[in-house]
């Protein structure tokens, strides 16, 4: 495992830890599998879940940031046509260039798949929280990108209000004078 693969693990870690530790608040919405959101020590974390304490039982797509640093991380499930189209890049020696949806324009974010023991082949890519693709999933829960004839569609959209939440905290603030 590369050492910032497991520092990015490890943060996560911690932030769960931290969230644990300063959960005071019940279950909200009951035990309601929705959109959630964690905010501790300056780093948010966007997760499916079904409940406000922290545990490692999420589902993906999982958003993360640093708070105020106006970039959002996206992680989830690489599934097999994603896998495939990677492998035909690499025999290509191609670079990994997605096309975050709706926009039309060049395509500037890379991905990268890697391997967890715990839950098999996943993808990571980052874009900046102010994306047009955050407007969509902020108001329908739907992420679109494609890699090549790879197109991938992830849709949740239950507990949408905390999109808006998230993306807040990772904006960036306003200088103060």
């Amino acid at each position: 495992m590369s050492r910032d693969r497991a520092l990015s693990s490890l943060r996560r870690c911690l932030l769960a830890g931290c969230v644990v530790l300063s959960s005071s608040s019940g279950r909200a919405a009951g035990d309601e599998v929705r959109w959630r959101v964690f905010d501790e020590a300056g780093e948010s974390l966007l997760v499916i879940a079904d409940t406000d304490e922290a545990t490692d039982n999420f589902g993906l797509p999982a958003l993360s940031c640093k708070d105020g640093m106006g970039a959002v991380s996206v992680e989830g499930e690489a599934k097999e046509n994603l896998r495939l189209q990677m492998a035909s890049l690499i025999r290509a020696d191609q670079a990994p260039w997605i096309q975050v949806l709706p926009d039309t324009g060049p395509q500037t974010t890379s991905i990268d798949l890697f391997y967890s023991f715990i839950d098999g082949w996943r993808y990571k890519f980052m874009l900046q929280a102010d994306h047009k693709a955050f407007e969509r999933f902020q108001s329908e829960g739907v992420l679109e990108f494609k890699l090549g004839d790879a197109a991938i569609h992830e849709e949740f959209k239950v507990g949408l209000e905390n999109v808006g939440k998230f993306l807040a905290l990772c904006k960036p603030q306003p200088k103060k004078q």
